[in-house]
């Protein structure tokens, strides 16, 4: 079939201009890139390709896209979240979780992007930041999937005190804490013995690691409520290493008394999905979720 001459394919084009991010230590995201510029190119579309600094074009994209797996995607997720740029992921990895489509996927795929029959999912986010005798020494930093608080030292157990709001919830005892987004609770969240939340949902979860009590379980709090974290000791001359990271990101290593505040961002990020594929779909297909 003739593909649709550029006036009738721009009349119901939803996107006309894509930023593309990639992997760039997979050989394959080069081969990736190529196909899907020169696939836009034939329909119309001016893409331009990141070069790991905010620029005009990313102020002027309509859509961005990234070629990787599901690291790509968290990298990217902060980049375009902000600004309201919809993400559509092709995946390059193993599991692409996040991902909408498969490489291969993509060329019968394209027109239907383009004409927006795409659907998008808004993905919440979260922001932390680090306090240190009230002074800030770290972020506001954005993360998708989670923000983890954990020792630094093997077999070294730390205490969190947390507050949800103005309400304490616990003094956390064990090797660390995990807040997540429900798109983080299938990450790191899930091998704490975390549930799977659906993306819908407007909470955060929060995930001890290995707690040093049976009576400390995987909790759920409200999203717009936010977590204050401040680290502590049991023992007067205790000095626990203690290490903050963002979506797998080092962010940076706690005293006693810092305090991590944990909020929803401010700005969802817009991922595109194909239509028809609800998240339950999601977990069968690329977790086995349900399967004997």
């Amino acid at each position: 079939m003739a593909a649709p001459s550029k006036s009738a394919d721009s009349s119901r084009r939803a996107f006309g201009s894509v930023l593309l991010f990639r992997h760039e230590a997979k050989p394959e995201a080069a081969r990736a890139l190529a196909l899907v510029r020169r696939l836009l190119k034939a329909r119309g579309v001016r893409s331009w390709v990141a070069d790991g600094k905010p620029s005009e074009a990313a102020r002027r994209a309509d859509l961005a896209i990234a070629l990787g797996g599901d690291g790509t995607m968290l990298r990217v997720a902060r980049e375009v979240a902000p600004r309201g740029i919809p993400l559509l992921g092709i995946n390059l990895g193993d599991l692409g979780f996040l991902s909408a489509l498969e490489a291969s996927e993509f060329k019968r795929s394209v027109d239907a992007v383009l004409a927006g029959r795409f659907a998008i999912e808004e993905r919440s986010m979260l922001t932390a930041e680090v306090l240190r005798g009230g002074r800030r020494i770290f972020g506001p930093d954005l993360a998708l999937n989670e923000c983890v608080i954990r020792c630094g030292d093997q077999a070294r157990a730390v205490t969190l005190s947390t507050l949800s709001g103005e309400r304490f919830v616990a003094d956390f005892f064990g090797d660390g804490l995990i807040a997540a987004t429900p798109t983080g609770s299938t990450a790191y969240a899930l091998a704490a013995m975390g549930p799977i939340v659906d993306p819908s949902l407007d909470v955060t979860l929060l995930a001890p690691i290995c707690p040093h009590t049976l009576t400390q379980r995987p909790l759920l709090v409200p999203a717009h409520l936010p977590l204050a974290i401040r680290l502590g000791r049991r023992r007067r001359h205790e000095t626990p290493r203690v290490l903050v990271s963002l979506d797998g990101r080092h962010g940076c290593e706690l005293k006693v008394g810092d305090e991590v505040r944990v909020r929803r961002a401010r700005a969802p990020l817009r991922l595109l999905m194909p239509p028809g594929r609800p998240f339950f779909e999601v977990l069968r297909r690329k977790l086995k979720w349900g399967q004997r």
